[in-house]
């Protein structure tokens, strides 16, 4: 046999060793993704069950209740309610914000911001006070809407003001993409928003979140 062949024959059985232990390799990461895919998915639906029944999310192990918090300075305790997507196992994806729930010291009865968990919602906190002080107060929290993403580019959201227990809520704007600000000034609330390709600048009432102005503010095409 020829030098050349040899050297072929070592090398072709260099190539399928690599070859196997490619493949091994490859069917072992399939397998541990799968195995710990399952077992987190399992261990979601036991966490589940364990919380505390909501209704309408019992069955889907991907919605899960956030630890409640209070608002800043106030009694009243406030928890967000998630919808998880992407990979359980490799914590991939990200997750929405489907609802709010409030929950008043001395009441029997939590309440939800909305009726269902069908919408995305985005919330900002407006507060009075320094950023650090211990007097700062939550007065309104100002709420994007919005349907589920398949859903955007058909309908707006909407913009609701919110008070701190979730008692008063108030529809501030429909049809909106985005909240560009929301500003608390003195007596007044700021809303900078995004409305049919248009900015549209909105004050309301800090007190009574009864609407004061709202000015469309056409932004001009660059050449």
């Amino acid at each position: 046999m020829t030098r050349w062949k040899k050297a072929f024959r070592y090398l072709w059985r260099v190539n399928a060793i690599l070859i196997l232990v490619a493949a091994g390799a490859v069917t072992f990461g399939v397998v541990a993704y799968l195995v710990s895919e399952v077992a987190g998915r399992a261990a979601l639906r036991r966490e589940a069950e364990a919380a505390p029944a909501v209704a309408g999310t019992k069955a889907d192990f991907r919605t899960s209740l956030s630890q409640p918090s209070f608002v800043t300075g106030t009694t009243v305790m406030r928890a967000h309610l998630y919808r998880h997507s992407g990979s359980v196992a490799f914590n991939s994806g990200g997750s929405e914000i489907r609802n709010i729930l409030f929950i008043q010291p001395g009441e029997k009865s939590a309440r939800w911001l909305l009726g269902d968990n069908q919408h995305v919602i985005e919330p900002t906190d407006l507060a009075e006070g320094d950023s650090y002080s211990s007097d700062r107060r939550t007065v309104a929290t100002a709420v994007l809407v919005k349907p589920p993403e398949g859903e955007r580019d058909v309908e707006g959201g909407k913009v609701l003001l919110v008070d701190p227990p979730g008692r008063r809520v108030v529809d501030a704007a429909v049809g909106v993409r985005k909240i560009q600000m929301a500003v608390l000034r003195n007596d007044e609330i700021t809303l900078l928003y995004e409305r049919d390709r248009r900015l549209v600048l909105a004050t309301f009432d800090a007190g009574t979140f009864a609407r004061r102005g709202e000015q469309e503010i056409e932004v001009p095409l660059l050449k």
